[in-house]
Order: structure tokens, then sequence, then C-alpha cells
């Protein structure tokens, strides 16, 4: 299967933000059992189906996110607030940094609440922290509170939310984008080639900043200052 972006390979240090959320995927498709059936709502280019191979794994995005991402991958093209897929379908749906592209997120979660068997489980993650992306399909950004109001709203019984670190793991997630900084260092682009050994020892700090960091996150006790949560709702 073709991926142009496969995220789930992120680093802990190249993509903390993504680290974290595949690290929550893999949990989460270790807990179903055999048979249990998903559906991968904003999928995109599936890149997280290899770790429901045990599971019925569906599909649906609106395929519009990256004109670089390939689709053809996808069980369903849709968008997320209006499903085509009867009521009670799915044992669990998983909706991974999804929700901020949606412009009707309520109606959204209301769907994904529809196709949930009885007692099924939403395994959503958003960020709460993010530079504009997939432009201009970018809308929101959540609170735990923002999230829980929409499960709530939705119908979910419970709901189970958790950050993403706290305030230093935020801020070793964004060190990085100090690099976009520096031009590129190319043959027609004199400032990106003089300023190539600064960008490697700016690279070599901003690691040691973030080991830095996430080693003393652990003292943050609120973490009410992530780049993003985790979420798991029960119908």
């Amino acid at each position: 299967m073709e991926i142009s972006n496969d995220f789930s390979k992120a680093s802990r240090f190249s993509d903390i933000g993504r680290f974290y959320v595949t690290n929550f995927v893999t949990h989460v498709a270790a807990a179903l059992a055999p048979g249990t059936s998903i559906l991968d709502a904003g999928a995109g280019e599936c890149a997280y189906k290899k770790y429901f191979s045990h599971c019925i794994y569906k599909s649906v995005d609106l395929a519009v996110g990256d004109c670089n991402w390939h689709y053809e991958h996808l069980d369903y093209v849709s968008p997320l607030h209006e499903l085509p897929i009867a009521d009670g379908s799915f044992d669990a749906v998983l909706c991974t940094q999804v929700l901020e592209h949606l412009n009707k997120p309520l109606e959204s979660v209301k769907e994904i609440y529809r196709i949930l068997k009885p007692g099924g489980k939403l395994y959503l993650t958003a960020p709460m922290a993010h530079c504009e992306h997939q432009t201009p399909h970018d809308f929101f950004r959540y609170t735990s509170f923002g999230l829980k109001y929409l499960c709530e709203e939705a119908g979910f019984k419970t709901v189970d939310i958790a950050p993403f670190g706290g305030l230093l793991v935020r801020w070793a997630y964004e060190l990085p984008r100090g690099l976009e900084l520096f031009p590129p260092a190319r043959l027609n682009n004199w400032k990106g080639l003089l300023l190539a050994p600064f960008k490697k020892i700016m690279f070599a700090v901003i690691r040691i900043t973030q080991m830095v960091f996430l080693a003393l996150d652990r003292f943050d006790y609120e973490k009410n200052d992530p780049f993003g949560w985790r979420l798991i709702a029960v119908k």
C-alpha cells in the first residue's frame, strides 16, 4: 500500500506530537479483540491500518486534506457529518488529528455516535496547539472541556480525556519549527549555504533542549497546557 507521508514512523524527536498520537493508536489496537469492527474516520492514506490487521478495518475520509496523499485505499469518501453507513455498524471508531479539520465538528461526532453499536467506543485525538495546516481545511483547536462538550452533546455516556504531556512536552514539540526560519541550503541560495553551519548547530541545540524538556515534564502536575489530547468515549 503506497503512502506518501507515513507519519506513523515519526520518531519521538522528529515529530513529538505524532509520536504521542501513534503510541496511543498502538495501545488502542493492542486492546481490541480479534474481529472487532473499527472505522478509521478521517483516515487519509490509512497509515494506521497496519496496526489493525486482527480487526475488521474500514476507512473514510473526504480526501481533500493533502493533494499529494494517496486516497485510493479508502472504503468510503465522505464528509464525517454525513457518513454513508448504517446505524450501529461498528464496535469502535478511530479519529486521530481530524477534528480540527471539520467545519461541522458536533454534527460529525453525532454521526460517529450513530454508527457505533451500543457500548461501542470512540478513540479520538485532537490538538490544542498547532500551526495552520492542510489549509484551507483547518478550522479549530480544542480544550479538554470543548472535547467533553462535543461528546456529551452527541450522546456519549462516559468520556475519558487525558493530555499528551504538559507544557514542557508542548515546548519540545514546538522547538523544531525554529529550523524553518533558515532558508534552504541550495547552490542558487547563498544565504542558505552561508547559514547551513549555524542551522546544524541549532539542530543540535534543539535536540538537547528537547531531551531536557521531556525529562522535566514529569514535574508539570497540572498538565493543562499540552499540545493536544487523547479521548476515549463510550456509547
